[in-house]
């Protein structure tokens, strides 16, 4: 007898294959042109055209240095939608001329593409782009050309400055994640050059920053991103720059979202509730493309300007946070509050007193190793994320302070940074800081961290060496956070020098990067009086006052089922003061729906649920305002999924043999090795496929 829940995946893959099957004897073949930019390299590109003749249509162009081939089904689907889809292999990627160059050619190449779609029969002349990561970052630079052509953009998890926020963040080289990813592409032939450009120049650096000409910009975009990426200050710069520094058309039109998300989406050593999901950027998108390519309704501009995720403690259903919230401007009003570093290792915001600094040895031959964080690849086996810092913070040469137990929630939305008083007895080093959340379990988990090499201090585009023992007072940028420390939890901060291999150790010499012969170890100390204090400054947001709890909730829906399939619920929502409220599912399994909306008072909502395995379930719901005051859980409505039904393999012959019949070319897919593991039997063992 056969498991459905085990043959489940390959019977959905069955019917995806055969439904693919069916697509392609009817699907929209790309022409590859070699379309030549103004140097005379020719770049390849796929295009994809609705059937029939259309008139002159808006249209969207996609670049990429990771193959054209492997996305071509985005073109198809497209096309097959009425959008003209170009699909491109950047320069000396692929199919594509030229030498790959890491985008520094991005700015020239990405509007001469644009002329030439703009020149062809089927474009409008309007034309969006659209892309993740590498995808997104070549549109950044596309758009400081100002290419007249260029309409709108969708640009995901990546950053309009790659000296600030990939190569050289503080000053210091990201050497694992700028090696590791130039190393998988097959270009490691321009890491020479980028080290001997460890200062910012605009002779080297300009084609692949906007610092210096957001006002070229004029175009809308989407910027997503999230807390936990590894350019996630990139994203919220580039919204930023073309939202109130951008030209005409650009300022005001832009959108923001930032979710918690890693780089590939992941949330590192944590489990966030079900609401992370990005479920509404696609809408977003075409209601930007269709108003700004087809001069369609004005839908985009009613999505709020920003959309961001609030990260908090998971392991607490209903705490604070874990919620998306929405505001029409960034940052979000805050006030700066500066947490105290104290001799005794204490976190707080009163002013210390006359303490004694502390000093601990930096030894560059025995760095602090990377676990977690804004990371694009798994370091030292831990996940890009949030991870437990506990296991580093015992070391000798890292400085821990941490807040009391908070009695209350805490918030800190914007951007984070530290003011350290420090010196040294080398003439250069690295401080390092790290913000974590102390869980009542002990767990130390990392939010966000920076560096800041001290060379770089007053500028990343030239060296100030330091003077052994003098007193220096610097600011590391630890990037932008959205963060509620439940009640009963602690705010840490952990001071050191190294992050390896993150960051590149720095050997405490004068070398430049990778140049140095020997290493010093060095005496780095941490100044905590009160002539020179060091802190953390958070951008504390003020949390909502208490008013009159909404309506406890009745939920209504399927009270049995099947495993695995998705089942809805609903709910109406009243709240006494007419205040806007949100939900908050606990569905029985582990699993939460995180808070939901919001949503107005008196409004009947839906929220649904997938239960993977069998066994029955108690569901119960939660209510709270915009204020944050919570209604009480919901009596307690129960699901029922029954054990899974077995089939035989007399019934699971029987299937393949109709759908061998009906579609022969599935004859290929049952021969595959795959099927013999999962059925435990050789298909064409017991099936002859003979003509």
């Amino acid at each position: 007898m056969l498991d459905i829940k085990k043959t489940k995946p390959m019977v959905i893959l069955i019917i995806c294959t055969l439904l693919f099957s069916v697509f392609l004897a009817g699907c929209i073949v790309p022409t590859e042109y070699m379309v030549e930019m103004r140097d005379g390299i020719h770049l390849a590109t796929d295009v994809y055209l609705p059937r029939g003749q259309n008139p002159p249509h808006g249209s969207i162009l996609i670049r990429t240095p990771y193959n054209k081939n492997p996305i071509g089904l985005i073109g198809m689907n497209w096309a097959k939608n009425g959008w003209p889809t170009a699909i491109q292999d950047m320069r000396g990627r692929f199919a594509s001329e030229g030498i790959d160059t890491v985008f520094r050619n991005a700015h020239t190449d990405g509007p001469d593409t644009l002329s030439w779609i703009a020149n062809q029969s089927w474009s409008n002349g309007k034309i969006a782009t659209w892309g993740a990561s590498a995808l997104g970052i070549n549109q950044y630079y596309m758009a400081g050309a100002n290419p007249p052509n260029l309409a709108c953009q969708f640009i995901q998890v990546a950053t309009p400055n790659l000296y600030k926020h990939v190569a050289y963040p503080g000053g210091q080289f990201r050497k694992f994640m700028v090696e590791e990813w130039l190393k998988g592409q097959g270009s490691t032939h321009v890491l020479p050059e980028m080290w001997d450009r460890e200062n910012y120049s605009l002779e080297y650096w300009t084609n692949v920053s906007l610092e210096d000409n957001w006002q070229d910009v004029n175009v809308p975009a989407i910027h997503i991103g999230g807390w936990y990426d590894c350019m996630a200050q990139g994203t919220v710069d580039g919204f930023m720059g073309y939202q109130y520094d951008g030209g005409s058309g650009a300022q005001g039109n832009s959108k923001l979202i930032m979710g918690v998300w890693t780089h590939g989406g992941g949330t590192g050593e944590l489990v966030y509730p079900e609401n992370i999901k990005d479920t509404f950027s696609s809408d977003m998108f075409w209601d930007m493309v269709d108003q700004y390519t087809m001069d369609g309704p004005n839908d985009f501009d009613d999505w709020p300007a920003v959309s961001y995720y609030v990260c908090g403690d998971v392991d607490d259903i209903d705490a604070p946070g874990k919620e998306w919230r929405y505001a029409d401007d960034w940052p979000l009003p805050h006030t700066k509050t500066e947490w105290y570093f104290h001799e005794n290792g204490e976190l707080s915001t009163e002013t210390p007193g006359n303490y004694d600094p502390l000093t601990y040895f930096y030894d560059p031959t025995n760095p602090v190793p990377t676990v977690g964080g804004q990371n694009l690849f798994s370091i030292n086996d831990k996940p890009p994320g949030p991870c437990d810092q506990s296991s580093i913070e015992n070391r000798s040469d890292v400085l821990v302070f941490t807040s009391p137990v908070l009695a209350e929630p805490y918030e800190a939305t914007g951007i984070i940074k530290a003011r350290l008083c420090v010196s040294s007895d080398c003439h250069d080093t690295d401080f390092t800081v790290k913000l974590t959340d102390v869980y009542p379990d002990g767990r130390s988990m990392l939010i966000t961290d920076g560096i800041l090499r001290m060379r770089n201090r007053n500028g990343t585009d030239h060296w100030e060496f330091i003077e052994p023992g003098e007193i220096y007072e610097i600011e590391i940028d630890l990037w932008s956070t959205s963060y509620v420390w439940n009640t009963g939890h602690k705010i840490r901060v952990a001071v050191s020098s190294s992050n390896y291999p993150r960051f590149l150790n720095n050997p405490n010499t004068a070398d430049r990067i990778y140049a140095n012969t020997t290493y010093n170890i060095a005496h780095n100390t941490l100044y905590l009086d009160n002539i020179y204090p060091s802190c953390i400054v958070l951008p504390e947001i003020e949390q909502g006052s208490l008013s009159t709890p909404p309506n406890k909730l009745d939920v209504s829906g399927s009270t049995s089922g099947k495993a695995g399939t998705k089942y809805s619920y609903t709910c109406r929502i009243i709240d006494p003061d007419g205040d806007k409220v949100s939900i908050l599912f606990n569905w029985g399994d582990g699993i939460s729906s995180g808070w939901v909306g919001p949503f107005d008072s008196g409004e009947t909502f839906e929220v649904s649920h997938i239960w993977n395995e069998k066994g029955t379930y108690n569901i119960r719901v939660k209510t709270k305002d915009i204020g944050g005051t919570q209604s009480e859980w919901s009596d307690i409505f129960g699901v029922s999924m029954p054990r899974e039904k077995k089939i035989s393999k007399t019934e699971t012959v029987q299937l393949i043999k109709k759908l061998v019949d009906r579609f022969p070319i599935s004859k290929e897919i049952f021969s595959l090795p795959t099927f013999e593991r999962v059925f435990d039997f050789k298909v064409t063992d017991i099936i002859s496929f003979d003509p």
